[in-house]
């Protein structure tokens, strides 16, 4: 998956923990630096940092992800479940309640 995808990614994810409650909880790694969703304007840093992995968690259901650019696939955000379904290669489909 191309880099513009990774980074829609992580956009969309760092928006629907903002709608969620704080029941997706998500930690961007770059190559120098590690950040909370709580600590960053979002489009800046997509702008302006190379981030290489995205970890999300939800606490609805107690999944964890750790999601490496080169290693996605395709992704989906399905609004009326809540949910981010996350596709990795050589895994199966995981879904993110928010």
């Amino acid at each position: 998956m191309s880099d513009g995808n990774f980074k829609n990614l992580i956009i969309d994810a760092y928006n629907k923990a903002k709608e969620g409650n704080g029941n997706l909880v998500g930690i961007i790694y770059s190559e120098i630096s590690t950040y909370r969703f709580s600590e960053l304007d979002i489009d800046e840093f997509v702008e302006n940092s190379n981030p290489s992995m995205l970890y999300l968690k939800s606490k609805l259901t107690d999944t964890e992800l750790d999601i490496y650019e080169c290693d996605l696939e395709d992704y989906k955000v399905k609004n009326s479940e809540s949910t981010i379904y996350v596709k990795l290669k050589n895994k199966m489909e995981v879904a993110l309640m928010y």
